[in-house]
């Protein structure tokens, strides 16, 4: 038994890939551990006063601590090593702030000892301390990378693409340069946005590998950040593809003009492709450093050819120049091409979000910094500074291109002197486009006039071989990284062989060569536009869940939500994450449709399979605020019986050793009400509740029970259970009713224990609840029976995902029979049969009927509670049949008329009614029955002493009997017409006779035997005489 606290209790526990596997001998020991603590747990029976105290004092020693909070003895001894950092002063064995003491101590962090350890001023020892839990290990060796060698310049050319010397001029003669301000301002506005939100969240403690999906995973959990990896790491390995593309259209098209060739232009292109991703993909195995001076030279080749633009445009252009589109500038040319002209061309029709889509996947590369995390010397402070400067620094370039290559080039020339000289230099363009005669020349037809405009074309030609070939090389190393802290975190079966790192740094050469493989699969696509689209659209996708990922951490208001970087705002972050949603659909529909898939396939994989990780997730944080919420607007709302839900606190001791009483309870709250699992013991120490409570609610999962455990230490039964009437429950979520066993060996009790009984049910009246007392005559206590450590082994299995028994087998047959001991105890294996037959299942099904014998008016619970159960399996095949009280003789057909007519208005379907008659006087076998089991209780037949001996049940006074007169007859007519009618039902639930005050708990006892034994299981069932049924809609 036990009460109900906050919610369930939050398992720390490490993840795999945060802390050392422990050996099968370890792990046997701590299964045979809370095993043992299981099993003493149930070791006294409820309402049993007979123990030894001092034993229980004596066991607070032997409480072990949970593997999640053991440290190997490698932390111990730099405990040892290190003991300056413990105080010197009130007590030796404190330790000072560290941030050491904040590592996971699987990566040598050290570790305190426990409060325990402290109030007892003992030696420390391995058994005695404390890890700490809930945070990510730290075992990666960090690079040297600054925020200018390890952002700045890895940003800058990952946004620095094949598109800056291609497509720039091209959309300033579609948009006009006014529009085309405006494309560049509102992309860049989304990467500002997104590059504060990342910054937000890369200041919000360390980042491990894997970037942009570590932030997401550990800020939105599994699901979202599986998902996210995967396309983010998918569209780093497409986007080599796509540039090494158009390294390779270069080099073919200075092939084809020096006469040279392979096979054809197609082929070509993929041969040069290809080679160049595998001498760009061994390079990366020289490392990060050699990578970075590589990345550096080729960043001065592109700054250079962005000066040759710029600088080309101020010298005069020479006639043949000016006749291929380059004239200089002139105010007349700025203001002709400040206006949009939309037109066809040789790539399809043109409006402004085909330019936007053109566009914006120049700045999709704001997010190269968090791929470079483990390669940086300080991730969180790198992060937010080099990708907001990386990001204005691009977009200014951007702008100058785009206004340069504007203001002095005309949309379409012919390229012929003639026509120049004569004036009809733009005479070949026609509306519609007609490609025979189209001009070949100007911004909108020649993807290489900045190479006219710049003078130099080999600076140009240079150039952009070193944009293609910096972005490769970026992504060559952003994608595995991506994969391998994918893998590493076990999320996805069989792909964590590619999670290896081999060398100093960690390199991931597996998933170097994987991600190769799939890059020259893309690199053989003949549509590669489309191929393009699908790239900008995974990273629109990356930056929305980037956007969302601090929205959401910030508006669950997380104490652990604590960002050095302030300057985000996470309503804008919203509205970033939505427009990027929205952008995705403007850049291609179907493209984005084929990314949402993957995403979502990818999410509901990883949802449903429930990987058993604990991130401290920004959803974690909202489920708690949810509920927070929930419950206080809770408090807020009037009852009315309309809204009347069960909710019970059942006393089950520890739930697994009597299944048949959590079921049955299960099956009334299941999907409609609270259901608290209450646990008292007796004298045991309150040390134990964390080893309680982690395997029950392991248990209930496996069960798919939904309910609260909580355990109570008490000096005694009664006021153990008090303690749960009164402050079980959180607000308007509080048990109304109370439901407890009924126990069979009741004669075997002595007085103090069936008072205490007794004192529960009037206590239960007194604090205003409804009360069920569920009756078998099997009992439901399998302590004897239960397999504790199959149990315990079990748990685990099912929080590693593992499976260790025959997935052939029935699952209900495959669970009982593998937690349960071989028993020959015939009591014993009715009980198991019981609870068997009790639990629920999707493909369970009772048959026969539900009894219920609604005696008096309780507020209709009596009626209630079976309605509820016919709702859910294992009672969903049954039919429910009403036995009602006549209230005088005659009255028997009138009395089913008015019952159908209140069940037709509390639209409750009962297979009959059936009228039974109270009055008529029991037969004389039955009191003669009644009396013999009353005798040996009765105060005038008592051997002498008897009646104070505390060891045995309480007499029965002659004025309980005379108080009890006629009532008590009434109850052995009842069992006449249970014994009639119900003996064969599958359940029976009737209206529980109330105890009087200051009467024989005995008499009460026994009258309760003559309405159950010998039944089928039944509930008894009390209102507290308010409704909860009613007419009215």
């Amino acid at each position: 038994m036990g009460k109900l606290g906050a919610g369930i209790a939050g398992e720390k526990k490490p993840t795999r890939s945060q802390s050392r596997v422990p050996s099968i001998a370890e792990i046997e020991i701590e299964i045979n551990d809370r095993a043992t603590y299981l099993q003493r747990s149930c070791s006294i029976a409820a309402f049993d006063l007979d123990f030894d105290e001092e034993e229980f004092e004596e066991a607070e020693d032997r409480v072990p601590p949970l593997r999640s909070n053991r440290v190997s003895v490698a932390s111990l001894h730099a405990i040892e090593r290190k003991f300056r950092n413990f105080s010197t002063g009130f007590n030796m064995l404190e330790s000072l702030p560290s941030p050491a003491n904040y590592a996971d101590s699987s990566s040598g962090g050290k570790v305190r000892p426990t409060l325990e350890d402290l109030r007892r001023e003992q030696e420390l020892g391995a058994e005695d301390l404390v890890r700490n839990t809930g945070n990510e290990a730290s075992s990666m060796k960090r690079g040297k990378l600054g925020w200018i060698n390890g952002v700045v310049l890895w940003t800058l050319q990952d946004l620095w693409a094949v598109q800056l010397f291609l497509r720039l001029p091209w959309l300033a003669g579609q948009a006009g340069m006014g529009l085309y301000l405006v494309i560049v301002l509102a992309s860049t506005l989304i990467a500002l946005l997104t590059s504060l939100s990342t910054s937000a969240i890369a200041t919000n403690g360390e980042i491990g590998i894997g970037g942009t999906y570590f932030m997401i995973a550990r800020s939105l959990g599994p699901a979202y950040g599986a998902a996210i990896g995967v396309v983010f790491a998918l569209a780093n390995v497409i986007n080599i593809s796509l540039n090494l593309q158009g390294f390779a259209d270069i080099v073919v098209g200075l092939m084809r003009e020096h006469d040279q060739h392979m096979l054809n232009v197609v082929d070509d292109t993929r041969i040069v492709g290809v080679i160049a991703l595998v001498l760009l993909t061994l390079f990366t195995f020289c490392g990060m450093v050699v990578a970075s001076r590589l990345k550096s030279f080729l960043l001065v080749v592109v700054v250079a050819g962005i000066l040759a633009v710029i600088i080309g445009s101020i010298i005069p252009p020479t006639l043949e120049q000016q006749a291929e589109g380059f004239v200089g500038y002139s105010n007349a040319l700025f203001r002709e091409n400040f206006a949009p002209a939309f037109q066809e061309d040789k790539f399809g029709k043109q409006s402004f979000l085909t330019a936007f889509a053109v566009f914006f996947p120049s700045i999709s590369g704001i997010l190269a910094g968090t791929s470079m995390t483990g390669d940086l010397r300080d991730p969180s402070g790198a992060i937010p500074k080099g990708t907001i400067v990386a990001t204005l620094i691009a977009s200014t370039v951007y702008l100058i291109l785009g206004w340069v290559s504007g203001s002095v080039s005309l949309r379409h020339a012919s390229g012929h002197v003639n026509d120049l000289l004569i004036g009809n230099l733009t005479d070949c363009h026609s509306d519609p486009y007609d490609a025979h005669t189209a001009c070949h020349h100007g911004l909108i037809n020649d993807m290489e006039i900045m190479g006219l405009i710049a003078h130099w074309r080999w600076i140009i030609v240079a150039a952009t071989f070193a944009a293609t070939v910096s972005t490769s090389l970026g992504c060559i190393h952003f994608a595995p990284k991506v994969f391998q802290a994918l893998c590493r975190d076990h999320i996805f079966p069989y792909i964590h062989f590619f999670g290896k790192g081999y060398g100093h740094h960690d390199e991931p050469y597996r998933a170097y060569f994987l991600s190769m493989l799939i890059a020259i699969a893309f690199l053989m696509s003949p549509d590669i536009n489309f191929i393009s689209n699908v790239v900008c659209n995974c990273f629109l996708m990356t930056y929305a869940m980037v956007n969302y990922a601090t929205f959401d951490a910030s508006f669950s208001r997380s104490p652990g939500w604590r960002p050095t970087f302030k300057y985000y705002n996470m309503w804008l972050s919203l509205v970033t994450c939505i427009a990027c949603l929205a952008f995705m659909f403007c850049v291609d529909y179907q493209s984005a449709i084929i990314v949402f898939v993957l995403a979502g396939v990818l999410w509901l994989y990883v949802f449903y399979k429930k990987p058993e990780v604990n991130w401290g997730t920004s959803g974690q944080a909202n489920v708690y605020r949810t509920a927070l919420k929930d419950a206080l607007q809770l408090l807020k709302i009037q009852d009315h019986v309309k809204n009347y839900r069960p909710q019970i606190l059942v006393l089950t001791g520890l739930p697994c050793v009597r299944p048949a009483l959590v079921y049955m309870a299960g099956s009334i709250t299941r999907a409609t009400g609270l259901m608290i699992c209450g646990h008292v013991m007796v004298g045991e120490p309150i040390m134990e509740r964390a080893v309680l409570e982690q395997e029950v609610y392991r248990w209930f999962r496996r069960k798919k029970i939904q309910a609260f455990y909580e355990y109570i230490s008490s000096s005694s039964t009664l006021e153990g259970t008090r303690a749960l009437i009164q402050t079980s429950g959180l607000g308007k979520l509080k048990p109304n009713i109370l439901m407890m066993g009924y126990h069979l060996n009741w004669t075997n009790w002595n007085a103090a224990s069936m008072d205490e009984y007794v004192k529960v049910i009037h206590d239960t009246f007194d604090a205003h609840r409804g009360l069920i007392i569920l009756c078998a005559t099997e009992g439901f206590d399998l302590t004897e029976a239960v397999n504790f450590q199959e149990i315990v082994t079990q748990n685990e299995a099912e929080v590693l995902g593992l499976h260790s028994v025959d997935e052939t087998e029935p699952e209900q047959e495959k669970d009982d029979a593998m937690e349960v001991n071989q028993v020959d105890d015939p009591v014993i294996l009715a009980r198991i049969a019981l609870a068997q037959r009790l639990e629920p299942g999707k493909k369970k099904k009772l048959d026969g009927e539900i009894h219920v014998w609604w005696l008096f008016d309780d507020g209709g619970l009596t009626l209630l509670i079976p309605h509820l159960m016919t709702r859910q399996s294992p009672w969903n095949g049954c039919k429910l049949k009403i036995f009602c009280v006549i209230e005088m003789a005659g009255t028997a057909e009138s009395t089913k008329t008015n019952i159908l007519a209140m069940l037709t208005k509390f639209r409750i379907q009962a297979a009959d009614v059936i009228p039974v008659d109270l009055e008529q006087h029991p037969s004389h076998a039955s009191v003669t029955s009644f009396n013999q089991m009353i005798n040996q209780y009765r105060y005038d037949t008592v051997a002498p002493g008897r009646a104070n001996d505390p060891h045995k049940p309480s007499v029965i006074q002659e004025s309980d009997l005379i108080d009890y007169g006629d009532k008590m007859m009434k109850q052995i007519r009842l069992r006449e017409l249970l014994l009639e009618h119900s003996v064969h039902s599958s359940l029976n639930v009737v209206t529980m006779p109330l105890p009087r005050r200051n009467r024989s708990p005995t008499l009460y006892m026994a009258v309760l035997e003559t309405m159950t034994s010998g039944m089928p299981p039944t509930l008894l069932v009390r209102g507290n005489q308010e409704n909860v049924l009613t007419y009215y809609c």
